[in-house]
């Protein structure tokens, strides 16, 4: 299937793509069949404002259409690239590339606190494309990053390159070295060197 097509597919229809938390809108196939077209109400229901999709954007494809594995590869290479932790379920090598890329980017710079590094990737897509991609995640990680969402317009260089690496670890690893992302706070944040 050529990416235009799994783009326009993904951007029509974000909730087949979704994380289990939302819910399957399947049933609700009574209430759906009321409505025509079928999307528009899974749209409303989910809070989605219809509009054409943009061009595809690989980076962003390959994390909208990601198997679920691989999603969370990606949520723990985030995490530890955004504030690394010696427990951390990674392996070694996994370790030492999320510690490489944080010296380089220092997004420790671009969080404060605790926030939810998933916040990072609100601030970098258009609001069109997170009201699709938030589907992804759990539902209650999806809250923080609407709430607030830190100003970031200097930083889009260095939120393109983190977005970019940590897709392409995800989706070139191994499907052995894959891991699940574990929500729990970390207690043993480690500072930037």
């Amino acid at each position: 299937m050529s990416e235009q097509l799994e783009w326009a597919r993904w951007w029509a229809f974000p909730w087949k793509f979704s994380h289990s938390d939302w819910g399957n809108f399947d049933e609700y196939h009574a209430q759906s069949a009321l409505y025509h077209p079928r999307h528009v109400f899974v749209n409303t229901r989910l809070g989605i404002e219809p509009c054409l999709p943009p061009t595809p954007h690989s980076t962003i494809l390959r994390l909208a259409l990601a198997p679920q594995e691989q999603l969370e590869s990606m949520l723990a290479l985030l995490d530890n690239v955004c504030r690394p932790a010696t427990d951390s379920q990674l392996s070694q090598d996994q370790y030492e590339w999320c510690q490489r890329l944080s010296k380089a980017l220092r997004p420790d710079t671009l969080l404060s606190g605790k926030e939810d590094p998933l916040q990072l990737l609100r601030a970098w897509v258009t609001p069109a494309i997170w009201q699709r991609l938030r589907l992804r995640f759990e539902r209650r990680r999806t809250h923080p990053p609407e709430e607030h969402t830190p100003a970031l317009n200097d930083a889009r260089n260095r939120l393109d390159t983190l977005w970019q690496a940590i897709v392409w670890r995800a989706t070139t690893m191994p499907s052995e070295q894959s891991f699940t992302y574990q929500t729990e706070q970390r207690t043993d944040d480690v500072e930037h060197t």
